[in-house]
């Protein structure tokens, strides 16, 4: 009897790889839509919508605790969040909204996409799902506008979460400064597939493993949008940010995570943050890059998760 159950699960998972080949191979788009259904169920989130008045944002949301609002970079979206979102929906009440242009959001350049505009909408988002004393976390440009969110609104925020964050101006340049300084493509703005795949590697420094249909997307996605990502690039340029700067004798509690192999963004700007921060810790991770919410979720959660429960202690005392 057992010998025939172990052959007919063994057949019910060859049937099921097949189809999902089968449904990559015919449609790559359900095949990736499916991926992320299954990412976010495993992680305990659902996507909601919350209105700004003039916009509207998606919004992944789950999880129990105090709110988490995690802030994607530049190209990126809610889903970079999925995987660390996994490790603290028992803790937190995760929140990862999409910000124009970039996901599910609307696209509207007369918007503006450039650091004060985006810092301006989660302020709205934040008063929208009445949020009080949130953690605010942020990954590259996303970080960039965390932190200049906790630095003009810091009576709103319980601790700030910088992971790589953009526009520490005073950071030695990095490997992408350099390469893009030499006269080589910025590799933010792929034109085709195959220099899609080519932006991974500046990313990640060990590739987590990503599913097939999701990759050819997501570079499918990256192609289609070059141009409205030059576009958000040139407003992030025509209006600067020096976050260390900002962020200078600012008491908000900050944990700054940074990957020791960002390829993108110097490791070197995370000092200059925790200089200027008055209460901050240094987290360096190695072996990572420059998302290391995706390419070591459990390690980057275990930080914040310590982080936070120190923050209870202090409280406690």
């Amino acid at each position: 009897m057992m010998k025939w159950l172990g052959r007919g699960l063994a057949l019910l998972a060859g049937a099921l790889i097949a189809a999902l080949v089968f449904l990559y191979i015919v449609s790559p788009q359900t095949a990736y839509q499916l991926a992320l259904t299954l990412e976010r169920g495993n992680a305990g989130l659902d996507v909601s919508e919350v209105s700004l008045g003039d916009v509207t944002l998606p919004v992944l949301e789950g999880g129990s605790g105090p709110p988490l609002l995690l802030i994607h970079g530049f190209g990126g979206d809610k889903d970079n969040w999925t995987r660390l979102a996994g490790e603290l929906t028992d803790h937190f009440r995760v929140i990862a909204p999409d910000l124009p242009p970039f996901g599910e959001a609307p696209t509207d350049p007369d918007r503006g996409y450039g650091y004060a505009a985006q810092v301006d909408r989660i302020h709205q988002l934040v008063q929208a799902m009445d949020l009080s004393l949130v953690h605010v976390g942020g990954n590259s440009m996303g970080g960039a506008i965390a932190g200049a969110y906790a630095a003009a609104h810091p009576e709103t925020v319980r601790s700030l979460w910088l992971l790589a964050p953009a526009a520490v101006a005073d950071a030695p340049p990095s490997e992408l400064d350099e390469h893009v300084a030499a006269g080589g493509e910025n590799p933010l703005l792929p034109a085709t597939r195959e220099q899609y795949f080519e932006l991974m590697d500046w990313v990640f420094h060990e590739p987590p493993y990503i599913p097939a249909p999701v990759q050819w997307v997501l570079a499918q996605q990256a192609v289609a949008q070059r141009d409205r990502r030059s576009r958000v690039l040139e407003q992030i340029h025509a209006d600067p940010l020096d976050l260390a700067a900002a962020l200078d004798g600012v008491g908000v509690p900050t944990l700054i995570t940074w990957g020791e192999h960002d390829r993108l963004l110097a490791v070197g700007g995370a000092r200059i943050l925790d200089q200027a921060l008055p209460d901050s810790q240094l987290h360096l991770m190695p072996a990572t890059g420059h998302v290391p919410m995706i390419e070591r979720p459990a390690a980057t959660a275990a930080a914040f998760r310590e982080f936070a429960a120190g923050l209870e202690r202090r409280g406690a005392e």
